[in-house]
Protein backbone atom coordinates (compact mmCIF):
# COMPACT_ATOMS: atom_id res chain seq x y z
CA UNK A 1 0.00 0.00 0.00
CA UNK A 2 2.63 2.23 1.09
CA UNK A 3 4.41 1.74 -2.15
CA UNK A 4 1.61 2.56 -4.48
CA UNK A 5 0.59 5.83 -2.60
CA UNK A 6 4.07 7.24 -3.08
CA UNK A 7 3.63 6.96 -6.67
CA UNK A 8 0.64 8.71 -7.53
CA UNK A 9 0.69 9.08 -11.20
CA UNK A 10 1.41 5.28 -11.12
CA UNK A 11 -2.66 4.50 -11.74
CA UNK A 12 -3.26 7.29 -14.66
CA UNK A 13 -0.03 5.38 -16.17
CA UNK A 14 -1.67 2.26 -16.23
CA UNK A 15 -5.03 3.53 -17.87
CA UNK A 16 -2.72 5.63 -20.21
CA UNK A 17 -0.81 2.38 -21.57
CA UNK A 18 -4.37 0.14 -21.05
CA UNK A 19 -5.84 2.69 -23.90
CA UNK A 20 -3.28 2.30 -26.16
CA UNK A 21 -2.75 -1.50 -26.35
CA UNK A 22 -6.74 -1.48 -27.33
CA UNK A 23 -6.10 0.82 -29.69
CA UNK A 24 -3.28 -0.84 -31.18
CA UNK A 25 -5.54 -4.36 -30.83
CA UNK A 26 -8.40 -2.42 -32.26
CA UNK A 27 -7.26 -0.37 -34.85
CA UNK A 28 -8.19 3.23 -32.76
CA UNK A 29 -5.59 5.25 -33.31
CA UNK A 30 -7.71 8.53 -31.45
CA UNK A 31 -5.86 8.22 -28.29
CA UNK A 32 -2.38 8.67 -30.07
CA UNK A 33 -3.65 11.18 -32.73
CA UNK A 34 -4.95 10.09 -36.06
CA UNK A 35 -3.93 10.63 -39.47
CA UNK A 36 -6.98 10.24 -41.46
CA UNK A 37 -6.45 9.97 -45.32
CA UNK A 38 -8.02 11.28 -48.27
CA UNK A 39 -7.53 8.77 -51.45
CA UNK A 40 -7.09 10.30 -54.85
CA UNK A 41 -7.48 7.89 -57.72
CA UNK A 42 -4.56 9.39 -60.26
CA UNK A 43 -1.25 11.46 -60.08
CA UNK A 44 -0.45 14.64 -58.13
CA UNK A 45 -0.77 17.61 -60.31
CA UNK A 46 -3.70 16.34 -61.56
CA UNK A 47 -7.49 17.72 -61.53
CA UNK A 48 -8.60 14.97 -58.60
CA UNK A 49 -5.44 15.72 -56.71
CA UNK A 50 -5.79 19.54 -56.93
CA UNK A 51 -9.54 19.46 -55.79
CA UNK A 52 -9.06 16.91 -52.94
CA UNK A 53 -5.79 19.39 -51.36
CA UNK A 54 -8.39 22.14 -52.23
CA UNK A 55 -11.08 20.62 -49.38
CA UNK A 56 -8.71 17.99 -47.15
CA UNK A 57 -7.85 20.85 -44.86
CA UNK A 58 -11.94 21.06 -44.18
CA UNK A 59 -12.12 17.49 -43.17
CA UNK A 60 -10.45 17.48 -39.97
CA UNK A 61 -12.74 17.16 -37.60
CA UNK A 62 -15.19 15.27 -39.54
CA UNK A 63 -12.59 12.40 -39.97
CA UNK A 64 -11.30 12.65 -36.87
CA UNK A 65 -7.49 13.78 -37.06
CA UNK A 66 -5.27 15.72 -39.77
CA UNK A 67 -5.58 14.94 -43.38
CA UNK A 68 -3.01 13.85 -46.11
CA UNK A 69 -4.07 13.31 -49.65
CA UNK A 70 -2.84 9.91 -50.85
CA UNK A 71 -2.37 9.63 -54.29
CA UNK A 72 -2.64 5.64 -55.48
CA UNK A 73 -2.67 5.84 -58.99
CA UNK A 74 -3.10 3.23 -61.67
CA UNK A 75 -5.67 1.17 -63.55
CA UNK A 76 -7.71 4.34 -64.28
CA UNK A 77 -8.16 5.13 -61.31
CA UNK A 78 -9.42 1.79 -60.04
CA UNK A 79 -6.58 0.66 -57.64
CA UNK A 80 -7.81 3.56 -55.53
CA UNK A 81 -11.88 2.11 -55.11
CA UNK A 82 -10.53 -0.90 -54.43
CA UNK A 83 -8.41 -0.17 -51.28
CA UNK A 84 -11.04 2.24 -49.66
CA UNK A 85 -13.72 -0.40 -50.18
CA UNK A 86 -11.87 -2.70 -48.24
CA UNK A 87 -11.00 0.10 -45.89
CA UNK A 88 -12.91 0.07 -41.96
CA UNK A 89 -15.82 1.98 -42.42
CA UNK A 90 -14.37 4.07 -39.36
CA UNK A 91 -11.13 4.06 -39.99
CA UNK A 92 -10.32 7.76 -41.48
CA UNK A 93 -10.58 6.94 -44.94
CA UNK A 94 -12.34 8.62 -47.76
CA UNK A 95 -12.20 8.58 -51.88
CA UNK A 96 -12.20 11.67 -53.92
CA UNK A 97 -12.61 10.12 -57.98
CA UNK A 98 -14.96 10.78 -60.74
CA UNK A 99 -18.63 10.32 -60.98
CA UNK A 100 -17.51 8.38 -63.87
CA UNK A 101 -15.96 5.72 -62.16
CA UNK A 102 -19.46 4.92 -60.72
CA UNK A 103 -21.80 5.29 -63.24
CA UNK A 104 -19.67 4.00 -66.43
CA UNK A 105 -17.20 1.84 -65.39
CA UNK A 106 -19.45 -1.02 -64.70
CA UNK A 107 -20.42 -0.65 -68.29
CA UNK A 108 -16.66 -0.55 -69.56
CA UNK A 109 -14.56 -3.49 -67.46
CA UNK A 110 -15.55 -6.85 -67.45
CA UNK A 111 -13.64 -7.31 -64.56
CA UNK A 112 -14.51 -3.93 -62.32
CA UNK A 113 -12.92 -5.05 -58.54
CA UNK A 114 -16.00 -3.02 -56.96
CA UNK A 115 -19.87 -2.36 -56.78
CA UNK A 116 -20.27 1.11 -56.95
CA UNK A 117 -23.86 0.29 -54.91
CA UNK A 118 -22.76 -1.96 -52.33
CA UNK A 119 -19.29 -1.29 -51.69
CA UNK A 120 -19.20 2.33 -51.76
CA UNK A 121 -21.17 5.06 -49.51
CA UNK A 122 -21.53 8.75 -52.02
CA UNK A 123 -20.83 11.92 -49.61
CA UNK A 124 -21.11 14.76 -51.97
CA UNK A 125 -20.36 15.69 -55.56
CA UNK A 126 -17.92 18.92 -55.27
CA UNK A 127 -17.55 19.65 -58.93
CA UNK A 128 -19.10 19.44 -62.45
CA UNK A 129 -16.77 18.43 -65.37
CA UNK A 130 -18.56 19.38 -68.33
CA UNK A 131 -16.42 17.65 -71.58
CA UNK A 132 -15.13 20.26 -74.04
CA UNK A 133 -14.22 20.00 -77.98
CA UNK A 134 -10.72 21.55 -78.00
CA UNK A 135 -9.40 22.08 -81.47
CA UNK A 136 -5.69 22.48 -81.91
CA UNK A 137 -3.25 25.03 -84.37
CA UNK A 138 -4.17 22.33 -87.00
CA UNK A 139 -7.66 23.66 -87.31
CA UNK A 140 -7.94 26.85 -89.58
CA UNK A 141 -8.84 30.09 -87.25
CA UNK A 142 -12.00 30.50 -89.40
CA UNK A 143 -13.12 27.00 -87.84
CA UNK A 144 -15.15 29.16 -84.75
CA UNK A 145 -18.24 26.36 -84.10
CA UNK A 146 -18.67 23.14 -84.56
CA UNK A 147 -20.94 23.62 -87.62
CA UNK A 148 -17.36 24.98 -88.95
CA UNK A 149 -15.91 22.05 -87.23
CA UNK A 150 -17.88 19.17 -89.20
CA UNK A 151 -17.74 21.01 -92.83
CA UNK A 152 -13.75 21.05 -91.83
CA UNK A 153 -13.45 17.39 -91.11
CA UNK A 154 -15.67 16.23 -94.13
CA UNK A 155 -13.86 17.92 -96.74
CA UNK A 156 -10.69 15.53 -96.06
CA UNK A 157 -11.47 12.48 -94.18
CA UNK A 158 -7.59 12.24 -92.61
CA UNK A 159 -9.04 15.15 -90.11
CA UNK A 160 -11.49 13.01 -88.91
CA UNK A 161 -9.75 11.91 -85.73
CA UNK A 162 -10.29 13.17 -81.85
CA UNK A 163 -7.77 12.45 -79.13
CA UNK A 164 -9.11 11.26 -75.66
CA UNK A 165 -7.85 10.79 -71.98
CA UNK A 166 -8.31 7.13 -72.22
CA UNK A 167 -10.09 4.13 -73.59
CA UNK A 168 -13.55 3.81 -72.07
CA UNK A 169 -13.82 7.50 -70.62
CA UNK A 170 -16.21 9.77 -70.44
CA UNK A 171 -14.87 11.98 -73.25
CA UNK A 172 -13.83 8.95 -75.28
CA UNK A 173 -18.01 8.38 -75.78
CA UNK A 174 -18.26 12.02 -76.02
CA UNK A 175 -16.30 11.97 -78.91
CA UNK A 176 -18.09 9.33 -80.57
CA UNK A 177 -21.73 10.75 -79.43
CA UNK A 178 -20.70 13.49 -81.25
CA UNK A 179 -19.36 11.45 -84.56
CA UNK A 180 -22.67 9.68 -84.85
CA UNK A 181 -25.00 12.62 -84.25
CA UNK A 182 -22.61 14.57 -86.69
CA UNK A 183 -22.63 11.97 -90.01
CA UNK A 184 -19.03 11.42 -89.27
CA UNK A 185 -16.53 8.80 -89.29
CA UNK A 186 -14.07 9.13 -86.56
CA UNK A 187 -10.95 7.58 -85.45
CA UNK A 188 -10.14 8.31 -81.96
CA UNK A 189 -6.32 8.70 -80.24
CA UNK A 190 -6.14 7.56 -76.57
CA UNK A 191 -3.64 8.93 -74.38
CA UNK A 192 -2.77 8.32 -70.66
CA UNK A 193 -4.58 11.15 -69.10
CA UNK A 194 -5.96 14.33 -70.63
CA UNK A 195 -2.73 16.21 -69.98
CA UNK A 196 -0.19 14.38 -72.70
CA UNK A 197 -3.40 14.70 -75.22
CA UNK A 198 -3.87 18.47 -74.87
CA UNK A 199 0.18 18.57 -75.61
CA UNK A 200 -0.24 16.92 -78.47
CA UNK A 201 -2.85 19.07 -79.90
CA UNK A 202 -1.13 22.25 -78.99
CA UNK A 203 1.75 20.91 -81.02
CA UNK A 204 -0.32 20.32 -83.97
CA UNK A 205 0.23 16.58 -83.55
CA UNK A 206 -3.64 16.09 -83.26
CA UNK A 207 -6.70 18.27 -84.69
CA UNK A 208 -9.40 17.89 -82.11
CA UNK A 209 -9.30 16.76 -78.69
CA UNK A 210 -12.69 15.77 -76.31
CA UNK A 211 -11.15 16.12 -72.67
CA UNK A 212 -12.76 17.37 -69.49
CA UNK A 213 -12.81 21.55 -69.34
CA UNK A 214 -10.03 21.55 -66.81
CA UNK A 215 -7.74 19.43 -69.33
CA UNK A 216 -7.24 22.33 -71.66
CA UNK A 217 -8.24 25.93 -69.86
CA UNK A 218 -4.58 26.77 -69.36
CA UNK A 219 -3.76 25.88 -72.97
CA UNK A 220 -6.48 27.45 -74.31
CA UNK A 221 -5.89 31.07 -72.12
CA UNK A 222 -2.40 31.11 -73.61
CA UNK A 223 -3.97 30.71 -77.26
CA UNK A 224 -2.68 27.62 -77.78
CA UNK A 225 -5.98 25.82 -78.21
CA UNK A 226 -9.51 26.86 -78.69
CA UNK A 227 -12.97 25.04 -77.65
CA UNK A 228 -15.68 25.16 -79.62
CA UNK A 229 -18.48 23.52 -77.52
CA UNK A 230 -18.71 22.05 -74.08
CA UNK A 231 -21.62 19.30 -72.85
CA UNK A 232 -22.93 20.85 -69.84
CA UNK A 233 -26.59 21.81 -69.30
CA UNK A 234 -25.38 25.29 -68.96
CA UNK A 235 -22.07 27.53 -70.14
CA UNK A 236 -19.10 26.38 -67.90
CA UNK A 237 -18.42 29.04 -65.38
CA UNK A 238 -14.62 28.08 -66.52
CA UNK A 239 -15.29 29.30 -70.09
CA UNK A 240 -18.21 31.32 -69.80
CA UNK A 241 -17.52 32.48 -73.61
CA UNK A 242 -18.03 28.68 -75.07
CA UNK A 243 -21.25 27.76 -76.16
CA UNK A 244 -23.11 24.55 -75.41
CA UNK A 245 -23.28 21.65 -77.89
CA UNK A 246 -26.93 22.39 -77.14
CA UNK A 247 -27.17 25.76 -78.31
CA UNK A 248 -25.15 24.63 -81.07
CA UNK A 249 -28.27 22.38 -82.29
CA UNK A 250 -26.73 19.35 -81.04
CA UNK A 251 -29.02 18.57 -78.17
CA UNK A 252 -28.45 15.03 -77.72
CA UNK A 253 -24.68 15.84 -76.00
CA UNK A 254 -25.62 17.52 -72.92
CA UNK A 255 -23.16 14.97 -70.38
CA UNK A 256 -21.76 15.94 -66.98
CA UNK A 257 -18.72 14.21 -65.05
CA UNK A 258 -17.71 15.40 -61.66
CA UNK A 259 -15.82 14.41 -58.73
CA UNK A 260 -17.27 12.96 -55.63
CA UNK A 261 -16.47 11.62 -52.04
CA UNK A 262 -17.06 8.21 -50.84
CA UNK A 263 -16.92 6.76 -47.77
CA UNK A 264 -16.76 2.71 -47.02
CA UNK A 265 -19.98 0.51 -47.33
CA UNK A 266 -21.11 0.80 -44.01
CA UNK A 267 -20.00 4.19 -42.59
CA UNK A 268 -22.11 5.07 -39.64
CA UNK A 269 -24.89 7.78 -40.58
CA UNK A 270 -23.70 10.58 -38.92
CA UNK A 271 -20.09 10.20 -39.78
CA UNK A 272 -21.92 10.53 -43.27
CA UNK A 273 -23.78 13.79 -42.32
CA UNK A 274 -20.59 15.21 -40.82
CA UNK A 275 -18.23 15.03 -43.85
CA UNK A 276 -21.04 16.22 -46.04
CA UNK A 277 -21.49 19.43 -44.41
CA UNK A 278 -17.69 19.76 -44.05
CA UNK A 279 -17.45 19.78 -47.73
CA UNK A 280 -20.32 21.71 -48.11
CA UNK A 281 -18.62 24.23 -45.87
CA UNK A 282 -15.59 24.25 -47.81
CA UNK A 283 -16.77 24.75 -51.16
CA UNK A 284 -18.40 28.06 -49.73
CA UNK A 285 -14.49 28.85 -48.61
CA UNK A 286 -12.57 31.86 -50.72
CA UNK A 287 -10.06 29.98 -50.69
CA UNK A 288 -11.58 27.08 -52.12
CA UNK A 289 -13.38 28.82 -54.95
CA UNK A 290 -10.23 30.65 -55.93
CA UNK A 291 -8.25 27.23 -56.23
CA UNK A 292 -11.32 25.72 -58.05
CA UNK A 293 -11.55 28.68 -60.57
CA UNK A 294 -7.73 28.83 -61.16
CA UNK A 295 -8.15 25.33 -62.75
CA UNK A 296 -11.42 25.76 -64.49
CA UNK A 297 -13.49 23.85 -61.64
CA UNK A 298 -17.76 24.90 -61.38
CA UNK A 299 -18.88 24.30 -58.07
CA UNK A 300 -21.52 21.46 -58.18
CA UNK A 301 -22.40 20.40 -54.53
CA UNK A 302 -24.99 17.68 -54.02
CA UNK A 303 -25.34 16.18 -50.57
CA UNK A 304 -25.46 12.54 -49.75
CA UNK A 305 -28.83 11.42 -51.07
CA UNK A 306 -29.03 14.01 -54.18
CA UNK A 307 -25.55 12.56 -55.31
CA UNK A 308 -26.79 8.92 -54.77
CA UNK A 309 -29.89 9.59 -57.06
CA UNK A 310 -27.77 11.18 -59.51
CA UNK A 311 -25.18 8.14 -59.93
CA UNK A 312 -28.22 5.40 -59.98
CA UNK A 313 -29.77 7.45 -62.93
CA UNK A 314 -26.62 7.93 -64.60
CA UNK A 315 -25.90 4.33 -64.79
CA UNK A 316 -29.12 3.65 -66.22
CA UNK A 317 -28.40 5.91 -69.16
CA UNK A 318 -24.81 5.02 -69.86
CA UNK A 319 -25.52 1.65 -70.26
CA UNK A 320 -27.87 3.03 -72.98
CA UNK A 321 -25.28 4.70 -74.61
CA UNK A 322 -22.21 2.52 -74.04
CA UNK A 323 -24.19 -0.54 -75.96
CA UNK A 324 -25.13 1.73 -79.06
CA UNK A 325 -20.90 2.59 -79.43
CA UNK A 326 -20.77 -1.15 -80.33
CA UNK A 327 -17.71 -0.46 -77.71
CA UNK A 328 -16.25 -3.80 -75.90
CA UNK A 329 -15.62 -4.11 -72.68
CA UNK A 330 -12.01 -3.84 -71.24
CA UNK A 331 -10.15 -6.92 -69.48
CA UNK A 332 -7.65 -4.84 -68.92
CA UNK A 333 -5.89 -4.22 -65.01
Amino acid sequence: MTARSSDPISQPRRQWLAACIVALATGDTRAQGRTARLVVGFGPGGTSDVAARAVSGSLREAMGGEVIVENRSGAGGRLAVEHVRSAAPEGGVALLVPDAMMFLYPHVYRSLGYDPERDLVPVARLVNLAIALYVGPMVPATVVSVADFVAWVRADSRRAVFGTSAAGATPHFVGEMFARAAGLTMTPVHYRGGAPGVQDLAGGQLPAMFGAVPDGTVMQSAGRVRALATTGPRRSAATPDVPTFAEQKFGDLVVEDGLGVYLPAGAARPTVERMALALHRALDSAEVRRVFASVGLDKDYEGPEAFAQRLRTERARWAGIVRSTGFKALDER
